[in-house]
């Protein structure tokens, strides 16, 4: 999924298509490119074995690395300072619920853009 959205994208900057009047579609590209991350970042943990676990812990403590508020990023993701039984919980909701609505709102956005301002041709 990320090396087909990645493709799109790549495809999309090529052929100019992200000029005016299409911006906003592609700000919308981006977006849904960043929740398709989340998806697997989210994802990667479901089997709650040692390599998601530990992938887990490498991508929160990365999250945690930013100046002044990685601390608080770092407790809000893990739902504590460890990698627990709460942070698959979290992962599992965001993956399952919150992920898959902003995602449908937002390919309905795109997808009606694409509808309005038409397919964009090759230059």
């Amino acid at each position: 999924m990320v090396v087909m959205v990645v493709a799109h994208m790549l495809r999309v900057f090529i052929h100019g298509a992200f000029k005016a009047p299409r911006e906003l579609n592609w700000v919308s590209g981006v977006l849904l490119l960043l929740l398709t991350l989340g998806f697997g970042l989210t994802g990667y943990l479901l089997p709650w074995d040692q390599r998601a676990y530990w992938a887990t812990t490498v991508a929160s403590e990365i999250m945690g690395g930013v100046p002044q508020i990685g601390d608080l990023i770092l407790v809000f993701v893990r739902g504590g300072w460890d990698v627990s039984g709460i942070t698959l919980s979290r992962f599992y909701a965001v993956h399952i619920l919150v992920l898959p609505l902003i995602i449908v709102l937002l390919l309905g956005v795109h997808f009606l853009m694409v509808r309005r301002q038409g397919i964009s041709r090759p230059l």
